[in-house]
């Protein structure tokens, strides 16, 4: 069995046969959820999806995680951080707790597993990149700028040079 034999895992199948059963309301908020994950080889199949409220997806993906081990609980805990990820907020808003719990999950599942050679070469690479770049006055105005809260953008815009050609045509209009 893929999913360890736990309270989540009864928890979690609880949710999902009562969602089975169920009629809501055809303008009731669903979202669709495969019950087999497809990272854990479940597929597209009607008997492998349902339609659960927003809140209950969110609350299976959280069990997910507390119901596998290894590489498995490393995909779920990705999925369900990927839930709360920045561009999802309209979605879901984590609380602080939550989170922390989300990426404490993430980060223990990474924590013991060996990096492949090419892992190694690009994490290497990106490093001596930042080390070896050496810091301009430009760069350097630029941090103190974004530190005292004023965006790039903005910055850039302060720091242009006008040509003879740009300061005429500011003058006429």
């Amino acid at each position: 069995m893929i999913f360890i034999d736990n309270k989540y895992t009864r928890w979690y199948f609880n949710i999902v046969n009562k969602a089975k059963l169920r009629t809501l309301p055809t303008d009731t908020y669903t979202e669709k959820h495969h019950i087999i994950p497809k990272s854990l080889d479940g597929d597209n199949s009607i008997d492998n999806l349902v339609r659960l409220l927003a809140r209950e997806h969110f609350i299976c993906h959280l069990l997910l995680i507390k119901m596998t081990e290894g590489k498995a609980k490393r995909s779920m805990a990705y999925a369900a951080w990927q839930m709360t990820n920045i561009s999802n907020r309209d979605r879901y808003a984590p609380t602080s707790k939550m989170y922390e719990f989300l990426r404490k999950q993430l980060s223990n599942t990474y924590k013991g597993v060996p990096k492949s050679e090419e892992q190694k070469r690009k994490q290497s690479a990106i490093m001596k990149g930042r080390k070896g770049t050496p810091c301009t006055e430009k760069n350097k105005k630029l941090a103190s700028l974004r530190f005292k809260g004023i965006s790039k953008t903005y910055a850039s815009f302060l720091n242009k040079k006008h040509t003879e050609e740009t300061k005429k045509k500011t003058i006429r209009n």
